[in-house]
């Protein structure tokens, strides 16, 4: 399989479906397969507590669905959102949707890896649904380095092991592996083991058991054994740049290996 995690004229390609299942979302709440609606997007950016002072990233922006929701809860100053993307088709999208509302110099390009900001830039993170489609190991150590001590990351992802009668989780990493898709599941124990070790704490935890159930806002706090997605919000304690995260991800789930 093609790896297309930091193929940017994959994702360029990949806006308007993206756009399409967002817009569904919104407006169809009996639809199958549903993605999170911009109503669940916003309960997950409050748990970050976002003021307009804080020096905020939206991670893997996309078409910057944030933002509004970022002005709806923070104010009309935008100068401290910034999104960051790998597509730039995306990032043209949102400057002629939120021209408007200011968004124009907030944007950036990126190779997806090397995230261009200095160490202890930000105070708060959003990576909502961006994750499963990263290079991790390499993501959550630069994540970490441009957040500020204290500050906090709202990270999302797939769970290694689900359930195996959860066929519509199956069916999805099938078709996803069918079309190239980068897919990486998280091996969350050893996520949550490294992130301790680099100091940081879980503040808020939640685990969702069948593909379905993110939408839905249907969670546990307590980690299972078995799961299909997963939220965290992770506070930095101490700084430690060179902290070096072993693997806790593979492109094929522990289902279906």
């Amino acid at each position: 399989m093609k790896d297309n995690t930091n193929n940017k004229e994959f994702w360029d390609n990949y806006v308007t479906y993206w756009e399409n299942k967002v817009k569904q979302a919104n407006e169809e709440k009996n639809a199958a397969d549903r993605t999170s609606d911009d109503k669940n997007l916003e309960t997950y950016f409050r748990k970050l507590d976002v003021t307009k002072k804080d020096k905020f990233l939206d991670f893997g922006c996309g078409s910057c669905r944030l933002f509004p929701i970022y002005l709806n809860v923070v104010g009309e100053d935008s100068q401290n959102y910034i999104g960051i993307d790998i597509s730039g088709v995306s990032l043209e999208h949102a400057e002629r949707k939120y021209s408007k509302l200011g968004l124009n110099k907030n944007l950036i390009e990126f190779d997806g890896i090397h995230i261009p900001f200095g160490n202890e830039t930000f105070d708060k993170i959003m990576c909502f649904s961006v994750f499963d489609a990263c290079s991790q190991e390499e993501t959550i150590k630069e994540l970490l380095r441009i957040l500020k001590k204290d500050g906090l990351i709202l990270l999302t992802g797939k769970n290694n092991e689900y359930f195996t009668d959860d066929k519509e989780a199956l069916i999805a990493e099938i078709n996803a592996r069918k079309k190239n898709h980068p897919n990486s599941f998280t091996d969350v124990h050893k996520l949550k083991k490294q992130l301790k070790n680099y100091g940081t704490d879980i503040v808020e935890e939640f685990y969702f058991l069948r593909r379905g159930d993110f939408p839905k806002n249907s969670f546990t706090k307590k980690i299972p054994k078995k799961f299909y997605e997963w939220a965290l919000v992770i506070k930095k304690n101490r700084i430690n740049n060179y902290y070096e995260f072993e693997k806790f991800s593979n492109c094929y789930s522990a289902v279906n290996k």
